[in-house]
Order: structure tokens, then C-alpha cells, then sequence
């Protein structure tokens, strides 16, 4: 009991110190004991692949670029450094151009997902639908979890969980306050509160299907849902069906609570080269090598804005000014404005999987930036002014 209590403690001092975060707070040592890439709960290990995908690291090279945001020219090299980037490396094809490693990191360093975990859990769903385990998006959660049947998930359709609308009741919106949202979630999960019994506690605030609400214990139940209807623990799953078969390297850690439920929407523990190597299996539209891992269509499908309210601008119609309207939303997938088809996956502190099949690219940033949600809207800028660089 003894070790638990430390654990509860240095968990909630981790997840609520974002509390004394500055508004602008720029590069800087990390204020113990906010560790973003240290896991601090059970954890579960997904095996490397026999037959990594290869990737080329010769030509490497620094790729700086300038764009413009907010009224200011800008260059990425200094969003690197402004937004304490840990791990950053830009792929095009199975060549790796540019790959930088800072504050005593290295190609061996596993990264926190946080949440680009989402769309990891969100393949793992589209895995399970192409095997049948589950038979359509539009099967009620319920048909799967029957204990959700009081909470507000009942009769809520999988697809509208995957869109982030599923109409329950969660506060997102601030991850400073720990009695809100994730945070709170995450804390009273490692004081031993099972996940599974925080969603049963869930309650329904709109109809499904009418609004976007970011919710990370929507991500949850998904992966709860891969679970029963495959019959396998997630990150099982997870190991066997995409991180072998996508050719991952390096063995990867995946978090879960003290009852063995996966924590699902985040915490998935990997380094920044198998990262990129997650990218590529979107970025080829679910192939590794000459296996298919993923159907085409669910990666198609992941990734645009199937509704008018998940359109890039309109995600917060209560807040025009949101960092969120920078972006669209598809199956657990941040999506690109305009025409460029770019999308990404997006993690607290500053993490990305970037792919533009345009451009052929996927580019990963693992970080610890304090200020990440407001630089969230500038990241896609960046990105794409390495992309501009590389064709022009």
C-alpha cells in the first residue's frame, strides 16, 4: 500500500503541475516531477516485429523552412526549439530525411503517446471491423458492453464514439483543472478507481451523432469494445494485428489501469522511429510491406470529416477563436484544412504523427511542451512548410 500511495501522489502531482503552467511558458527545464514519458502505471508489452519495415537513415539532413502564423514569419527550426521538442524526424517513403534528438534523448528513447495513442486505438477498431469480431460502426456500444446500459453510452452508436460525438457528458477543456476531463480521469484511475467503473458512472448530455465534444473516455470504451469483441486484451491485439504486422522495431509499452483494463486513449510507449513507421501504414493506406494490415477504406474513412460539425472551423461553433477549429476531425484523426488531404494525430505536451499523402511524408514531434495547446494550431504550419521546402 505503501508503494501505491507513492504512486497516487507522484501521479497527481505529474498530471495536476500543468496547473502552474504560464500562459506562454516557452523553452525550459521540466519542473519536477512533470515527467511526460515516464509511465506511472501498469503497462503491458507489445513485441517488436521479426521483420522490422527498414528505413533508410542515409542523406540525413536538417530541413528548416519558413512559413507564416499569427502575422509573423516564422521558421521550424525555432518552433522545435519553442515548443521543447524531445524527438523529431521527418519520413518520406522509407527514407528518413531529417531526424533530431534533444535534452538526452535518443533513436532508442520511448515516447509517451498521449494522446496520438487515440488513433492508435482507433486502427485497432477498424482491425476488428475488417475481421468481423465487430459487425458495423453502427452497432450500439451496448451490443458489446452490456454493463454501459444506464450510462450515458447506451444505444450510442460506435461510429458517433469514433467522431468524438457521442453526446456524453465530459469536460475536456481544461487540463489544469484535476477534477475535470482526462486529468481527472487518469488521476482517480491510478488511486484505483478501475476505468470501467468511471464509465459506467458517464452520463448522456445531447443526442449522439449532433455535436463534437474532444472526450477521452470515449477513446476508452472503444478500446474496451475491441477487447470483448475480439476476446483479447487491447494491447494483445494491438501487438498482434498492427504493431507486428506494420513492422515496428523496437518493442512498445502500453498502459493500464490496476484492474488490467488498457487505458486506450493514451500512453502508448514508443520510440519516434516506430512512430513514423505508424504514420506510413496510413500513409500507404494500410499496407506494410506486401501485407495488408488495414483496409484501404478505414484508412479513407479515418480520416475525413464524414458530418458538417466535423469540418475544419466548425468542431467549436462556441468558440470560433479555438485552437480546435484549425483542424477537422475524422476516426480519432486531427484533419488539415484545405486540399491538401493532410491529417494528423495529436497528444498533449506536444506530440505528433503528421501525414500528408501529397506530399508522401509522415513527420513525428514527441515533446514536452507546456504551452501545447495554444501552439497546437501553429504545428500544422510547420509541418506543412517542410513539406512545401521538400517539393519546391
Amino acid at each position: 500500500m505503501r508503494k501505491r500511495s507513492l504512486i497516487v501522489a507522484v501521479s497527481a502531482a505529474l498530471l495536476s503541475g500543468l496547473a502552474a503552467v504560464p500562459a506562454h511558458a516557452e523553452d525550459r527545464a521540466l519542473p519536477l516531477p512533470l515527467l511526460p514519458h515516464v509511465p506511472f502505471y501498469r503497462t503491458d508489452t507489445l513485441a517488436a516485429a521479426h521483420r522490422p519495415e527498414p528505413l533508410r537513415t542515409d542523406g540525413l539532413r536538417e530541413i528548416d523552412a519558413e512559413y507564416v502564423y499569427d502575422g509573423r514569419v516564422r521558421t521550424v527550426r525555432d518552433f522545435l526549439r519553442r515548443t521543447s521538442t524531445r524527438g523529431y524526424l521527418v519520413l518520406r517513403g522509407e527514407q528518413i530525411l531529417d531526424e533530431r534528438y534533444f535534452g538526452g534523448y535518443a533513436a532508442s528513447s520511448r515516447f509517451n503517446s498521449w494522446s496520438v495513442g487515440k488513433s492508435i486505438t482507433s486502427a485497432a477498431v477498424g482491425a476488428a471491423l475488417a475481421e468481423g469480431r465487430i459487425t458495423s460502426l453502427d452497432d450500439p456500444v451496448t451490443k458489446y458492453l452490456p454493463e454501459l446500459a444506464h450510462s450515458g453510452y447506451a444505444g450510442v452508436a460506435l461510429r458517433d464514439v469514433l467522431r468524438m460525438a457521442s453526446g456524453t457528458s465530459y469536460d475536456e477543456t481544461d487540463y489544469a483543472d484535476p477534477t475535470k476531463g482526462s486529468t481527472a480521469t487518469t488521476i482517480r484511475m491510478v488511486a484505483g478507481t478501475a476505468l470501467t467503473d468511471q464509465a459506467r458512472e458517464i452520463r448522456r448530455e445531447r443526442p449522439a451523432g449532433t455535436r463534437w465534444n474532444y472526450d477521452s473516455m470515449d477513446t476508452f470504451v472503444l478500446g474496451w469494445v475491441v477487447a470483448r469483441a475480439t476476446g483479447r486484451t487491447l494491447p494483445d491485439y494491438v501487438r498482434e494485428r498492427i504493431w507486428q504486422p506494420a513492422g515496428m522495431e523496437t518493442p512498445a509499452l502500453a498502459g493500464s489501469d490496476y484492474a488490467g483494463n488498457a487505458i486506450a486513449y493514451c500512453c502508448y510507449h514508443a520510440t519516434v522511429r516506430d512512430f513514423a513507421r505508424f504514420g506510413l501504414l496510413y500513409l500507404r493506406e494500410g499496407r506494410a510491406g506486401d501485407r495488408q494490415v488495414l483496409p484501404a477504406q478505414w484508412i479513407r474513412d479515418s480520416t475525413r470529416a464524414t458530418e458538417p460539425y466535423l469540418r475544419p472551423g466548425h468542431l467549436r461553433p462556441d468558440k470560433p477563436a479555438a485552437v480546435e477549429n484549425t483542424y477537422g476531425y475524422g476516426y480519432q484523426w486531427w484533419l488539415g484544412d484545405g486540399d491538401r488531404g493532410d491529417y494528423a494525430a495529436v497528444g498533449i505536451l506536444g506530440q505528433f504523427v503528421y501525414v500528408s499523402p501529397r506530399d508522401g511524408l509522415v513527420i513525428v514531434k514527441a515533446s514536452e511542451d507546456l504551452n501545447s495547446e495554444a501552439t497546437m494550431g501553429e504545428a500544422i504550419h510547420a509541418f506543412r512548410a517542410v513539406a512545401d521546402a521538400l517539393r519546391g
